[in-house]
């Protein structure tokens, strides 16, 4: 089952609480993450909402940070229990759903799912008259058990929870002691049994089973003096006499008769009361079912787990998805195959809760076609839903059936159509039905699209295709998006088709704007289109609105902040709006409050985007890119790097709520999870017609500078930056120009191509002095600079930063002051001359330190370690590297924390001192994580550091 470890996890609650991988027990964290594990665990594969989770855990004292903490330890458990997801990749065993969270859980994963499953088991034996291997099951299923249930869990939660499973396990002791009697091995029960009424004196059943053994072991007076024990704690502890079977006990065994009873035998299925004469009818109303199912193996084991864990009945399933994900065809095929469990049985309707044609069928209607189909005259069939509901529960209350409840639309109007047990219901729905989940404490099965394979599989199978066309197949099984309902109407026009090649069809539908009307029929109801709006007819009004807005969003995931300031609503509608989007199977959640949609969906969503009126949409974009300029602004200024120069970053109606960005902590959690969705931004914004979003084009990559240098992310800063020169040539916006080649500049500079950095450089310059900007004639000056210092030109390089140093004097730049003097300080420490390079890089801290500038002030520091070291003043070095390291620290800039610890090393090891070591192996991690090139400078010199151990 485990996604994350490539080995199988598993669970166990009966005893201590434990995660098993491959052997191996995993970290489940502090004491309050295990307790959130119990109660998405006890929950397994039914959604918690987060509310739920704090109660739970938290009870009445509840901190103001509960919130967070469940979302911190929420992290921590995906961490532990998917070790080796991707970063920032979605959660495939606790994911995020509407506002709270699912542990996904194959039946053979707990034990607890085990010990049920053997209960189930004998049961079963139990009702064939096999008591021998009935009491054998209920041994083996008693030997799961380890110690207290949920062990090292605290709150009232798991209290109460351990209360259950005790008293769970103690039935079933009680069960098997009683099978042991019937099978005449009541002798082997009397020290067990003895130990059992010790622990729990106030269960009279306990209290009869060991008189019961006592008799079977010829002990008959131990027997009534068991008796007269079980009564007087009974009347001390509780006032009362003992009952009637317990009594009865006691008078056999005075007149020294059998005390057992006769064996069970099956309960007989009693005739309806008067008035109604129900004729005994075994329905079978299942429609035709695929013979076979690809790709659900998965979903039908977890169907069938769902049943082995309900034997005596009572289950109520429901299968949920997208439109056209096949939840009638697994509910059928599942419900065919399970008709031997439920021999008295099958009933089923379709509700049309998503027919355009056809009016949802109501409670009442439901009631009397299967009260007909159940052998009830129409005439004796009552008037009101309640008393039909009544009938249709008395007339199935022994019967073990099947009822399929199919297009379902809401919970409500299903209540009165749920039978008890010992029949199952199976419900489908393009919603997840938390009403019945609530009420009835159905189960979820939740359905998504095929994988690549099983999609492929679909293909072939109706269109008759062989592999010579495995390529095209493929692509048109990603085209379809893995959705059966697409995939089998691509088919059936391969099938109907013989001479339309899979590479045609796969060209039609490569087409985005007609994919839809590709992926229809003859039948106008049996297209993906007509499905997905049926879906949207159901939705209340804003959600059908959010629908159509979606489709203008060029990223892949939202969040109710973004969706807000489109559709000029708060964020709190914009999030109830997301979960009804969510419920609807419309929406999928991703990590916590983001939300995404799969490609048909997506292109569903472009499609109604198209149908909106121009000016709503030319609206709703610009909204949107001013959303994301403006929340990218807030976070870039909340970095620990100054900006360098003063662009004035000013959207023409910012939103009226942003996230919380108080720190650079929040800054980067925003970035790293946004940076996909404000790079769609600006490219949409370039390629657009509106000539004002030029500005959105070459400002939003702006804003994303500095935090592609501090993530050392090289490759996307080129990349945006590129495409953002672009956008300001055709502005002819002369700072917009200057900053994007300047960045341009730095960019290639980082990828070793000092040429043409150079001259991008020197176009700046040329642009900032045209335009008389001081500040940003410093800068060009500066980074001129140090490209001729890098192509080895000293003389010119700092003739250069003399300039730029006067430049920036005469600007009042104190910021690019502080860069002349760090940069003129290591031309100095390149040529060897230690003295002139303290003094300028000293300058440069205290100019660093002045402007707030943590970033250079470390960088600073890390330089004038060298300095201090070439120089033979070894404690000054030392101190100066460590400084540094403080303050990358401070600053929260993972880069430079790496590149302190990496020249801490440095000194460490010059000085043959110990530490070196560890300071290069945090260095190489981090360099490592931000996938920078340094990172193979600091592993040859760990490797050597290593090797010279060794020696």
């Amino acid at each position: 089952m485990d996604k994350g470890g490539g080995e199988h996890l598993r669970f166990e609650v009966l005893g201590l609480l434990r995660a098993v991988r491959g052997g191996a027990e995993v970290d489940l964290g502090a004491a309050k993450q295990r307790a959130v594990l119990t109660v998405l665990l006890l929950a397994r594969n039914t959604p918690v909402s987060r509310d739920q989770i704090i109660g739970a855990v938290w009870g009445d004292h509840q901190p103001s940070s509960a919130v967070n903490l469940v979302q911190t330890y929420v992290a921590g458990l995906r961490r532990a229990l998917e070790p080796s997801r991707a970063r920032r990749a979605p959660a495939e065993l606790l994911t995020s759903v509407g506002d709270g969270y699912l542990l996904r859980v194959e039946p053979t994963a707990v034990d607890l799912d085990d010990f049920e499953r053997g209960v189930a088991a004998a049961n079963r034996l139990r009702a064939t008259g096999d008591l021998v291997a009935a009491a054998a099951a209920l041994e083996e299923a008693l030997g799961l058990w380890r110690g207290e249930p949920l062990g090292g869990v605290a709150g009232l939660f798991a209290e109460v929870e351990r209360g259950r499973l005790v008293e769970r396990r103690l039935a079933v002791l009680e069960e098997r002691a009683e099978l042991m009697l019937l099978i005449g091995r009541g002798a082997e029960l009397v020290p067990a049994l003895t130990s059992l009424v010790a622990e729990h004196p106030l269960r009279e059943r306990g209290h009869g089973l060991l008189m019961r053994a006592l008799c079977q072991a010829g002990r008959q007076a131990e027997s009534l003096a068991a008796y007269r024990e079980a009564r007087r704690v009974l009347v001390a502890e509780l006032g009362v006499e003992p009952g009637p079977e317990l009594r009865k006990l006691h008078q056999a065994v005075l007149a020294g008769d059998n005390p057992e009873p006769d064996p069970p035998t099956r309960p007989m299925t009693l005739p309806a009361a008067e008035p109604v004469q129900a004729v005994p009818i075994t329905p079978a109303q299942l429609p035709r079912a695929s013979v076979s199912l690809i790709g659900r193996d998965a979903e039908l084991a977890r169907l069938d787990g769902l049943l082995a864990g309900h034997p005596d009945g009572g289950l109520v399933l429901v299968v949920t998805g997208p439109a056209g994900v096949g939840k009638t065809a697994l509910a059928l095929h599942w419900a065919n195959r399970v008709r031997e469990d439920f021999p008295d049985g099958q009933l089923y309707v379709d509700l049309h809760g998503y027919d355009p044609n056809r009016e949802p069928l109501g409670a009442g209607e439901v009631l009397n076609r299967f009260l007909r189909a159940l052998g009830v005259p129409s005439p004796d069939i009552p008037v009101s839903v309640e008393e039909r509901s009544a009938l249709f529960r008395t007339l199935i209350a022994d019967r073990r059936m099947v009822v399929m409840l199919d297009n379902a639309r809401g919970s409500t109007e299903l209540l009165p159509l749920l039978p008890g047990p010992p029949s199952c219901v199976v419900v489908t729905s393009r919603r997840r039905l938390v009403g019945l989940v609530a009420h009835a404490e159905a189960r979820l099965v939740e359905l998504d699209m095929l994988d690549l394979d099983a999609a492929v599989a679909v293909v072939g199978r109706v269109a008759g295709r062989d592999g010579a066309e495995s390529a095209a197949l493929r692509r048109l099984a990603v085209l379809c998006d893995g959705l059966p309902l697409a995939l089998r109407i691509a088919a059936a026009r391969l099938a109907v088709s013989p001479a339309l090649k899979v590479s045609e069809l796969v060209t039609e539908l490569d087409d985005e704007h007609g994919r839809l009307a590709a992926l229809g029929l003859e039948d106008e109801d049996s297209t993906v289109r007509a499905a997905l709006d049926a879906s949207r007819r159901a939705l209340s009004p804003l959600p059908a609105r959010l629908l159509a807005l979606l489709g203008l969003h060029p990223g892949p995931e939202v969040t109710a902040f973004v969706v807000a300031a489109m559709a000029r609503v708060r964020v709190a509608e914009a999030q109830r709006a997301l979960d009804a989007l969510t419920a609807a199977n419309l929406l999928s959640a991703t990590e916590a409050g983001r939300f995404g949609a799969h490609d048909l969906v997506r292109v569903y969503t472009r499609t109604l985007a198209a149908e909106l009126d121009a000016a709503e949409r030319r609206s709703a974009t610009g909204l949107m890119l001013d959303y994301y300029l403006h929340c990218a602004d807030l976070a870039d200024g909340r970095l620990p790097v100054a900006r360098g120069n003063s662009v004035r970053v000013a959207p023409e109606r910012p939103p009226a709520e942003v996230p919380k960005l108080a720190g650079s902590a929040e800054a980067f959690a925003w970035l790293d999870a946004e940076q996909g969705n404000v790079i769609a931004a600006a490219e949409l914004a370039a390629e657009g017609a509106e000539r004002a979003w030029l500005v959105h084009a070459w400002q939003l990559p702006y804003t994303l500078s500095r935090f592609f240098w501090l993530r050392a992310d090289r490759s996307t800063w080129l990349r945006t930056t590129e495409t953002a020169l672009k956008a300001a040539t055709r502005l002819g916006d002369p700072e917009a120009k200057f900053v994007m080649l300047f960045n341009s500049g730095i960019a290639l500079a980082q990828f070793g191509r000092v040429d043409e950095s150079l001259a991008r450089h020197r176009e700046a310059l040329e642009v900032a002095r045209a335009s008389g900007d001081a500040n940003a004639q410093a800068r060009a000056l500066t980074t001129v600079a140090d490209m001729l210092q890098g192509l080895g030109r000293v003389d010119e390089s700092e003739a250069s930063y003399r300039e730029a140093l006067e430049v920036s004097r005469a600007a009042g730049s104190r910021w690019a002051e502080a860069n002349a003097h760090h940069n003129l300080g290591l031309l100095h420490l390149a040529s060897c001359r230690y003295g002139e390079a303290e003094k300028w890089l000293r300058t440069a801290v205290g100019m660093y330190r002045e402007v707030g500038e943590q970033c250079g002030e470390s960088t600073c520091h890390t330089d004038l370690a060298m300095v201090l070291l070439e120089s033979d003043r070894h404690s000054e070095a030392l101190a100066s590297a460590r400084t540094a390291l403080s303050v990358a620290s401070a600053a929260a800039s993972p880069y430079h924390q790496a590149v302190s610890h990496d020249r801490l090393a440095v000194v460490l090891d010059r000085q043959g001192q110990p530490g070196a070591v560890a300071h290069w192996q945090r260095a190489l991690a981090l360099f490592t994580e931000l996938n920078a090139p340094e990172a193979d400078q600091v592993r040859a010199r760990l490797a050597r550091a290593r090797a010279g151990t060794a020696v």
